[in-house]
């Protein structure tokens, strides 16, 4: 996408994004922070920071955390949140200033799938910026089975430009840059409403219209993958999140 585009995207994203349930879900919040395992004396570099929403939680845990994002609009959304030892920089991971050696530890929650361009460059720079024996954690939402992952990569270009990761992708990404002991966690976050998803994305009427109703007309099979329910006007999903840590 074009810069004045990608600008625009977070500027509309940022308005009710700290009102999406599956990104404040203490269950996957709280299984990404046990994976990297932080000590009170971590250095922590928190890519795609967003709205602050991980780095909030994890401010209280360690020694520093810097916190980068491209969009200057989704961190003004941490101004009267921030902790002493935050520090919130606009940058984009593939063309960093940090020194090489500079953190103990990388978190990436739910951000390598907006990197279209040199997804790998953004990945061999979260390895570069890490201290020998440094530690990343990488975590992205996908498709709960091979079977519904072409309604998945369909669902989301009505939504956004976007990549869909299997968990075999991401152990990829990691290896490439260099990565090793890398391990996986899957966790599912049961019952995510998709009518809170749609209206805080902050996505035309249409649009939300045309994906709800492409739930409601998924196969029984996709249905089934999903532990997908229906009532009160809403449908609700089974979310799976593959949880990645890897080792320099």
């Amino acid at each position: 996408m074009q810069k004045i585009l990608v600008e625009e995207f977070w500027k509309i994203r940022a308005k009710h994004y700290n009102n999406l349930e599956w990104a404040k879900r203490g269950d996957y919040l709280h299984k990404v922070i046990d994976a990297g395992e932080f000590h009170e004396d971590d250095i922590i570099l928190d890519v795609g920071t967003g709205t602050g929403i991980v780095s909030h939680v994890l401010s209280p845990l360690v020694k520093e955390i810097i916190g980068i994002d491209i969009s200057d609009d989704m961190m003004h959304k941490t101004l009267n949140k921030r902790a002493k030892n935050e520090k919130f920089v606009h940058g984009d991971i593939r063309n960093v200033s940090f020194k090489e050696g500079t953190f103990n530890k990388v978190v990436a929650r739910m951000v390598f799938h907006h990197i279209l361009e040199d997804t790998q460059g953004a990945m061999d720079q979260c390895y570069k910026v890490l201290k020998p024996a440094g530690k990343v954690v990488l975590s992205e939402g996908i498709p709960p089975t091979e079977g519904v992952k072409k309604f998945y990569i369909d669902m989301f270009k009505l939504k956004e430009e976007r990549f869909t990761f299997m968990e075999e992708d991401l152990k990829v990404l990691l290896e490439k840059a260099g990565f090793r002991n890398i391990r996986t966690i899957i966790h599912w976050s049961r019952g995510c409403s998709i009518r809170n998803w749609l209206r805080n994305s902050d996505l035309d009427q249409d649009i939300q219209d045309e994906i709800f109703k492409m739930h409601i007309d998924l196969d029984e099979n996709g249905k089934k993958d999903y532990n997908m329910q229906f009532r009160d006007n809403d449908c609700f999903i089974d979310m799976k999140f593959a949880i990645l840590t890897g080792e320099k």
